[in-house]
């Protein structure tokens, strides 16, 4: 969901318009039939997924049988000329299952975990492609839903990582003047 554009956004704007688009992904994929009842307290397992290369893009991905999975993560949207965060929720393709990395096992329905979602990008504040990213979403989204210690950015990555960002910035800002 993120391109090379995507380098800072906005965050996400609380109000039902612009939720409306999130409740529109999860409508198309009930009629697909990838969702399960979402009153229901279920077994989910829960994954994670990267692209690949540098700043790849990070989504959780659950599943409540193995063969049909659905991600949750960190979307930017241009809305009136501003770059915004807002939450995701698409089908990922079964065949990706050997590219997951499996973080544990969750009950809960579908609700809450749309609820906790949603909450956790409320609160997210503005996206930093170094910094406050989809990488940082997937570890406040695992904490959320009981998987603090399924965390994949430790406190060393971000000191590493801020290192690495205090070197680029500079030419970052050079860049866009």
């Amino acid at each position: 969901m993120s391109s090379g554009d995507d380098i800072f956004a906005e965050p996400m704007l609380d109000t039902d318009e612009y939720l409306e688009k999130y409740m529109q992904q999860l409508i198309k994929l009930d009629k697909q039939g990838l969702l399960p009842d979402l009153t229901e307290t279920l077994r989910y397992k829960v994954y994670s997924i990267q692209g690949s290369g540098i700043s790849a893009h990070k989504s959780i991905v659950l599943s409540t049988n193995d063969e049909q999975f659905v991600s949750v993560e960190l979307g930017i949207d241009t809305i009136k000329g501003r770059r915004h965060i807002y939450p995701v929720t698409r089908k990922i393709d079964k065949d990706l299952k050997p590219e997951m990395e499996y973080l544990g096992v969750i009950e809960a329905t579908g609700e809450d975990l749309i609820a906790k979602a949603i909450a956790v990008m409320k609160h997210f504040g503005r996206y930093f492609m170094f910094g406050n990213n989809c990488h940082d979403f997937c570890d406040r989204y695992l904490e959320a839903i009981g998987l603090k210690e399924a965390q994949t950015v430790t406190d060393a990555d971000k000191v590493g990582i801020s290192a690495i960002i205090a070197s680029i910035i500079p030419g970052l800002f050079a860049f866009k003047r």
